[in-house]
Order: C-alpha cells, then sequence, then structure tokens
C-alpha cells in the first residue's frame, strides 16, 4: 500500500496530479477538496500528500488526498455497496469530508442527493452502512476532547496548588477554594485562578 508521497509537481488539474518521487512520475486521482489546498502550490514545487491505492481485480488507480481525514472518508465511502472510487471522489468533490461525516450521522439524505449521479436509494445505503461507523468515531473523539479539558485543568489547579502553598497557605485550605473557584469558572486562566484564591484566602 502506498499511503503517502512526496515529490515533485509535475502538473495539476481539478482531477489529478502528476508528481515526480526521484525519477518516478506518479498519476494521482484527486477531489475538487484537495485541488482547493493546492491552488497556491507551483509546478516544480515539492509536496506531500497523502494517498490511497485502489485495487480491484484489472482495476487500479492511485488516489491523492490533502487531509488524513479526506482518505479516510474516501476508503468509509468505497466500502458501501454500489460506490466505487470515482463515484467516491466525486462525492468528496461536491461536499467536504465534514459535511460528509455530519451528513450520515443526522441521517441527512437530501444533502447527498444533491451529489450528480447519488439517487434515493445510493444515499440510504451510505447513510445505513456508515451510520455506526461514523457515530462511533464522533463518540470516540468528543470522549478525547472531554478527557484533554480534564487533563488541561488537573494540570491548571496543579499549578494553582503549588503557587498558593510557596505563599504559605495550607493545602487542605487551597483545594476548597480552587475546587469552588474551577466549578464557577473553568475557563479562568492560571493567573485568574491564583488572583481570585488571594482573594478568598
Amino acid at each position: 500500500m502506498i499511503t503517502h508521497l512526496r515529490g515533485q509537481l509535475i502538473e495539476k488539474n481539478q482531477s489529478y496530479l502528476i508528481i515526480d518521487c526521484h525519477g518516478v512520475g506518479y498519476h494521482i486521482y484527486i477531489s475538487s477538496y484537495t485541488y482547493s489546498y493546492l491552488l497556491a502550490e507551483e509546478e516544480g514545487k515539492e509536496i506531500y500528500i497523502h494517498t490511497y491505492l485502489f485495487i480491484k481485480e484489472n482495476k487500479y488507480g492511485l488516489y491523492g488526498f490533502f487531509e488524513k481525514i479526506e482518505r479516510k472518508i474516501f476508503s468509509y465511502l468505497i466500502s458501501v455497496n454500489g460506490i466505487g472510487p470515482n463515484s467516491a471522489i466525486m462525492l468528496l468533490s461536491c461536499l467536504t469530508p465534514y459535511e460528509i461525516e455530519k451528513s450520515i450521522y443526522k441521517e441527512d439524505i437530501q444533502v447527498f442527493k444533491k451529489v450528480k449521479g447519488i439517487g434515493t436509494k445510493t444515499a440510504k445505503r451510505i447513510i445505513i452502512e456508515l451510520k455506526d461507523k461514523i457515530s462511533k468515531e464522533i463518540m470516540n473523539n468528543s470522549k478525547k476532547e472531554k478527557n484533554v479539558k480534564f487533563s488541561e485543568k488537573t494540570s491548571v489547579k496543579k499549578e494553582a496548588l503549588n503557587a498558593l502553598i510557596v505563599l504559605g497557605f495550607s493545602a487542605k485550605e487551597s483545594k476548597k477554594v480552587l475546587d469552588d473557584i474551577l466549578d464557577k469558572h473553568p475557563e479562568f486562566s492560571i493567573e485568574n485562578i491564583i488572583k481570585e484564591s488571594l482573594k478568598k484566602l
């Protein structure tokens, strides 16, 4: 599997790129979404692109993506019965990866029907076959965000507590005050937390 390429941009247009990697030219199919990110890239310049090598029976093709999320959505789409790489690229040319994720999660058939060649049956199939997968990803991402926020909050509290102890306040009393402040003002910076704590202590 070819997962990415770094090389000299030889040619580009809305449907494909040609990249030279150490004397070997790669023809890479792309979506309008990826092309929009490469508009400023001049021919002859080195670029980096994520890729997906599609192989099925006697058909094969190399597809390129500016972002990993687009490649992920592409791989999901081609796993749907009746959706080939060309249809997946067309979907990604009309809708962003984020719009596709959101539409699947919300079961919005009308969004997919706006894409040429995608009818009601195909739109329903995309949603039915990918809903569970997309929902799990959204839930996992949500948990990760919550964990990061919890970790940041814990770190801020620890730093503020150490500062208060250095200033001569007891750990027990400081913890109680900090918990109260962070509950009411979770957005406070470390400086504001310490200032507010000093007022109460």
